[in-house]
């Protein structure tokens, strides 16, 4: 049987959950009423792909209080993966599978909310406003697409082996490859040209009331994300004494 108290979720854990919470729905509170629609003219204001006259954002900059955060909180995801293979190669502690397991279910989660948000923005920024017209295969949506699909074939290529040493083996050396590719997605726009995606947000979001709720949302939603690593993490490591035990 496995030891109750090994079962239960530790305070930090809890702690950050219900932060995150709090944070996520001040985040939406703080986005909808307090930052304004548009600022000085310049502050919130973007090049169309063809080097055009510029054209407003009004709400649409909104989502980028959870598009920064997700973003983020992806790269968090890349890293531990990354400590997580690294770690368990040189120990081969069941404890660091479980950490890159974890690191790659959220990071697919989190990875998803980038692409969903970035192509819902792209959609009015550079695209039509049709849904769907703001995806142009531009570099870090290409690159985000490639880190994304490669937290699901982690998760997928994991479980079709039939060994466990294989299987923590495989997850691990993933992890290690997976680190990498979130600098290549934070760099993409640099090493292969701007197509539309802006180079750097931060003078988007540099107007007080928008750097307030930014700051906020950084985190709140951060936290809230983190927390689903370690609430997945326990789970993980839960799920790995059961199986301990029935092998026995």
């Amino acid at each position: 049987m496995a030891d109750p108290a090994q079962s239960r979720l530790p305070f930090a854990v809890v702690a950050l959950a219900l932060l995150g919470l709090v944070g996520a729905q001040a985040t939406l509170w703080l986005s909808h009423f307090y930052a304004p629609t548009q600022i000085t003219e310049g502050s919130l204001w973007v090049v169309t792909p063809d080097r055009g006259a510029p054209i407003n954002l009004y709400e649409s900059y909104r989502i980028f209080f959870v598009h920064l955060p997700a973003a983020y909180a992806t790269a968090i995801c890349c890293g531990l993966a990354l400590v997580g293979g690294v770690l368990w190669l040189l120990s081969r502690k069941p404890a660091w599978e479980a950490l890159v397991v974890s690191a790659a279910e959220v990071g697919l989660f989190t990875g998803a909310i980038v692409l969903a948000t970035g192509t819902l923005w792209g959609d009015y920024a550079w695209g039509s406003g049709r849904l769907g017209s703001g995806w142009n295969w531009e570099p870090r949506l290409t690159t985000m697409l490639i880190l994304w699909l490669a937290f699901a074939a982690l998760l997928v290529v994991r479980r079709a082996m039939d060994s466990a040493a294989q299987r923590s083996a495989l997850t691990a050396v993933y992890g290690v490859l997976i680190g990498p590719l979130y600098p290549l997605v934070s760099w993409a726009v640099k090493l292969f040209g701007q197509f539309s995606h802006p180079a750097d947000l931060s003078g988007m979001m540099s107007a007080p009331e928008v750097r307030t709720v930014r700051n906020v949302a950084q985190l709140g939603v951060l936290a809230a994300l983190l927390a689903l690593v370690a609430l997945r993490f326990a789970w993980n490591r839960l799920a790995q004494r059961v199986e301990q035990e029935r092998s026995t």
